[in-house]
């Protein structure tokens, strides 16, 4: 195939500055460290729980974002899978010998057909966990892959991308992507891509082949996100199609018409609301635990106290805050905030099916009106949500405020994992650190190796 001009450049650019040999030999090494943790701990005896210790050196190889890692390390890329997430699979895989069979089998099998007949097996035991290790993205078993052999799996993770990056090339795929399995997804795309690389005239290992599409220059070629310079800072903002547009004007249009309404002439469903409001009453359940003061909207507050009875003066009846009346006003809206005397320690947006876009032009909104504020900022939505939150985020609106954009200060943290936060024991006794290790972060790219 004829590849486009500007990427026919760039190729030429990536092979005299790229040094493939001395990367393969890193991730030999890192392979071979991802298999012996596999086969030895994952894979040996049914023992005791893998500690954290052993299981974060390994998250830094699989997970670029993981605890310990910075711009040197080499690790598959960015997965956008919480610290512990990554923990509680790798200890679900050893502790289920049936889920970690079938992964095995996934990493092992070399026939594309069969391998793909693996990854849907994996997924069909797995469904209805909601434990990241098998989402529509297949983010977390295509970074299993690229750990266990670098050499025939791309670290180009995500079905997004490898589906815009094939879009770009114009390959034809073998399958209907409606209708084909997960599984036909992973196998097929991962090797059209190589295929496709190799005829452009770059050979080597899939490591290589993936590093290629995420420099900068080609990256906005294929994936529609652009880099500008905003106050002499780099900005990375993402363009949205007009498939995004239409579903972010729904958003809008909910938000509008106020609570309860799920779009124009349509009642949100009823257990959805009741689902959110439990949310806000776990988060404001554990930040009370923690020692935080509360706050909740006043028109939330008296469905939310049906699910939570707040200790004396656990929830503020007026913010203590020395902000302006605008400033002020725009706090008062946030779902939850935890603070810590006269200051707001974090502050959450918990998000149903339709509003996430309102959710986030309120964190924006607090951030344009007060830059220098210093808030941890969470969207919590469904782990369904994950993907469009973090998508959302990376929008010119919220990319180009005055300090920073909206991404570096706001994480996603799902439903599932503050119910399970919220069943820690000894909450009384832990810090708010703890949300750190479920928080998923966006980054320039959400899974660039």
């Amino acid at each position: 195939m004829r590849p486009p001009p500007e990427l026919g450049a760039q190729i030429a650019l990536f092979k005299a500055g790229y040094d493939a040999v001395e990367q393969d030999r890193i991730w030999a090494a890192q392979s071979a460290t991802f298999r012996a943790f596999w086969e030895g701990r994952v894979m040996g005896p049914q023992q005791e729980t893998l500690g954290d210790d052993l299981c974060d050196p390994v998250i830094r190889i699989l997970d670029r974002n993981a605890k310990g890692n910075t711009k040197s390390s080499h690790a598959v890329a960015r997965a956008m899978v919480p610290q512990g997430a990554w923990r509680r699979i790798l200890n679900r895989l050893h502790a289920d010998r049936r889920l970690g069979d079938a992964l095995d089998a996934v990493l092992a099998e070399t026939v594309p057909e069969r391998k793909a007949q693996a990854i849907d097996r994996l997924y069909e035991l797995n469904q209805g966990e909601r434990n990241y290790l098998t989402g529509s993205s297949g983010n977390t078993v295509c970074a299993f892959l690229a750990a266990y052999d670098p050499v025939h799996n791309l670290s180009v993770i995500s079905l997004r991308d490898r589906r815009a990056i094939l879009e770009y090339l114009e390959v034809a795929l073998p399958f209907d992507w409606g209708s084909a399995s997960i599984g036909v997804q992973i196998v097929e795309t991962n090797h059209a891509i190589q295929m496709a690389v190799h005829e452009l005239g770059l050979s080597g290992s899939a490591r290589t082949m993936s590093r290629l599409f995420y420099v900068p220059a080609v990256k906005v070629l294929w994936r529609g996100e652009h880099t500008v310079q905003l106050d002499g800072r780099s900005v990375s903002v993402a363009v949205p199609t007009e498939a995004e547009d239409d579903e972010v004007a729904v958003c809008a249009d909910a938000a509008l018409a106020g609570p309860g309404v799920d779009a124009p002439g349509r009642s949100a469903p009823a257990d959805e609301i009741r689902e959110s409001m439990q949310i806000q009453a776990l988060l404001a359940r554990i930040g009370a635990m923690m020692g935080f003061s509360i706050w909740l909207p006043k028109g939330d507050r008296s469905r939310v106290l049906k699910a939570w009875t707040p200790g004396p003066g656990e929830l503020l009846d007026v913010l203590p805050l020395g902000y302006d009346a605008t400033t002020t006003k725009t706090i008062e809206q946030i779902d939850v905030l935890w603070l810590r005397r006269r200051s707001i320690a974090r502050a959450f947006e918990v998000e149903h099916t339709t509003s996430i876009y309102s959710g986030l032009l309120r964190m924006a909104d607090l951030v344009a009106l007060q830059p220098d504020i210093k808030v941890k900022l969470h969207i919590v939505a469904g782990i369904e949500r994950q993907a469009k939150v973090l998508e959302e985020i990376k929008r010119p609106v919220f990319a180009m405020l005055e300090r920073k954009p909206l991404r570096e200060m706001c994480t996603f943290l799902s439903y599932d994992h503050i119910r399970e936060i919220a069943e820690t024991k000894f909450l009384a006794h832990l810090s708010d650190l703890v949300l750190d290790d479920y928080a998923v972060a966006t980054e320039t790219g959400d899974d660039e190796p």
